[in-house]
């Protein structure tokens, strides 16, 4: 074949597959063309919300741990009261500009690597960097698409991914605001450790397929029995633990007996493929206190989790304060699942 031939076909090829590609691009395009509407926001890249953001919707927020601040940067001690701002403000040509100002912070704040001076306004340019304390933030422009994204990433790092409370580390994040909180302000505080009586005789006698559920009804139970300030975690395995702000020992033991309660009549499934197969279970609690059992995270787990061994060696199915699990040996009853 000659080569101008050759020549012909292959730029006959090549034209057909431009214009295919063209028609293509203007069939995929709307005729009108919408542009996609985004929103200045600030992407937290370290700290308590990592992956969390947040949109800069009003003409200055303030930022810092005070109770008054925008963005509160609540249990940060390295951050100031109120430590800086973003204010807002539209240019000459009609843009949205975003200017960050250090408010005299005792550690100061870092702009990409750099220290801010003191009340000198810096404009905010999209991926800049800047941190406050022990929080990193990311300035950006998002659109809807990308707040769900952040969203879903902070609920994946936040909460337990069966039972929708929240994971052992977050929880220890809420516990350690609320302590700085209740310093604070003088508050109580109680703390609930929980564990499922015999979990492992529902996953033998049942499956993993209902013990999984059993776990995901308790958390239910938990939501709806608790307040709404309350805060729930799941531990690890059967064991959940929460939080109950400004809440004292008489009143944290009224709310551990509604719990205890509720598990205890609560219908529970015991088949994935009959729904109307029910069982009962039970659960026990230990319940200690801030500040009177101690003000030391670690150590006021540790004496709920002691009140809850306690309440297992009552008999399980109980509640038992710190102040009352002393040193006792209780007779274990063994008692079987219920089934109906």
């Amino acid at each position: 074949m000659k080569a101008s031939v050759l020549n012909e076909m292959s730029g006959w090829n090549y034209s057909a597959k431009v214009n295919s590609l063209n028609l293509t691009q203007k069939l995929s395009v709307s005729p009108v063309g919408t542009p996609r509407t985004t929103f200045a926001s600030l992407v937290f890249m370290r700290g308590d919300k990592l992956g969390y953001s947040i949109r800069l919707d009003q003409q200055t927020t303030f930022i810092g741990r005070g109770s008054d601040a925008q963005l509160r940067l609540e249990g940060d001690d390295e951050a100031s009261r109120m430590h800086a701002k973003i204010q807002m403000i539209e240019s000459p040509t009609g843009q949205l500009q975003y200017w960050l100002t250090d408010l005299g912070s005792t550690n100061g704040t870092l702009l990409n690597g750099l220290p801010l001076v003191f009340e000198k306004e810096v404009l905010l340019q999209e991926g800049d960097k800047f941190s406050i304390g022990r929080h990193i933030f990311k300035f950006s422009q998002l659109d809807q698409i990308d707040e769900e994204f952040h969203r879903r990433i902070t609920e994946l790092i936040m909460h337990d991914d069966l039972t929708g409370l929240l994971t052992r580390k977050s929880f220890g994040i809420e516990l350690d605001r609320e302590m700085a909180r209740s310093t604070r302000y003088g508050h109580p505080f109680s703390v609930l450790m929980m564990d499922i009586d015999f979990f492992k005789r529902v996953n033998d006698t049942y499956g993993h397929l209902v013990g999984s559920q059993a776990l995901c009804e308790v958390a239910n139970v938990l939501r709806q029995t608790l307040r709404d300030s309350d805060v729930a975690g799941r531990y690890g395995g059967e064991e959940f633990i929460a939080l109950l702000p400004e809440t004292d020992h008489q009143r944290a033991h009224e709310a551990a007996e509604r719990i205890r309660f509720a598990i205890e009549k609560f219908p529970f499934t015991a088949s994935v493929h009959d729904p109307s197969l029910k069982m009962h279970i039970s659960i026990s609690i230990g319940i200690s206190n801030f500040p009177s059992d101690s003000t030391d995270q670690t150590m006021l787990v540790e004496k709920a989790d002691t009140a809850m061994y306690r309440a297992k060696q009552a008999g399980r199915n109980s509640v038992r304060m710190y102040s009352e699990s002393q040193e006792f040996s209780f007779p274990v009853r063994q008692t079987d699942l219920s089934i109906e």
